[in-house]
């Protein structure tokens, strides 16, 4: 491939071509023309490339520094967000001991008042125990008692059953 896409047979037909129609004498001169031509060309297109390229670029640096900005922004805001919720946090925490005190004093309270009933029932219940040991031993001692007027009334009895033997 030779210039602008142009292969070696075309190049040889365009150049006989241009020497059937300009001539021998005027070919260098067209020749140079062309040649100064296609330069200017290649240089302007090197120089639009090259602006092109440094516009993409500053685009790039200003993407750059927009991306800087807002990541500085979220950094600060993030800080901002840390900060209220300590702020939060702490509130939080002061308002749980606040009510956490009344009901621990509460507990305390209730605490007391059980103790003291179990230790009344306590009381009762060992009065009422002694009170009921005592009935039972005289209740016993009755029966023994009774127990033991019958038991003498047995031993009287004669044995009937050993006579039979």
């Amino acid at each position: 491939m030779g210039i602008l896409d142009i292969g070696l047979q075309e190049m040889l037909i365009i150049l006989l071509v241009a020497l059937l129609v300009v001539g021998p004498q005027r070919l260098p001169e067209i020749a140079r023309k062309i040649g100064r031509i296609y330069r200017n060309l290649r240089r302007m297109t090197r120089d639009f490339t090259k602006e092109f390229t440094k516009a993409i670029d500053l685009e790039d640096e200003e993407l750059k520094d927009v991306v800087k900005s807002v990541a500085s922004e979220a950094k600060e805001l993030s800080q901002v967000v840390d900060t209220k919720a300590k702020e939060l946090s702490q509130a939080v925490d002061t308002k749980a001991e606040e009510l956490t005190k009344p009901l621990e004093t509460e507990a305390e309270e209730l605490k007391k008042t059980l103790e003291t009933g179990a230790e009344e029932l306590k009381k009762t219940l060992e009065t009422e125990a002694e009170e009921l040991k005592e009935t039972v031993e005289t209740e016993t001692e009755e029966i023994q008692k009774s127990l033991g007027v019958e038991t003498q009334k047995v031993e009287k009895i004669p044995d009937t059953e050993e006579d039979d033997e």
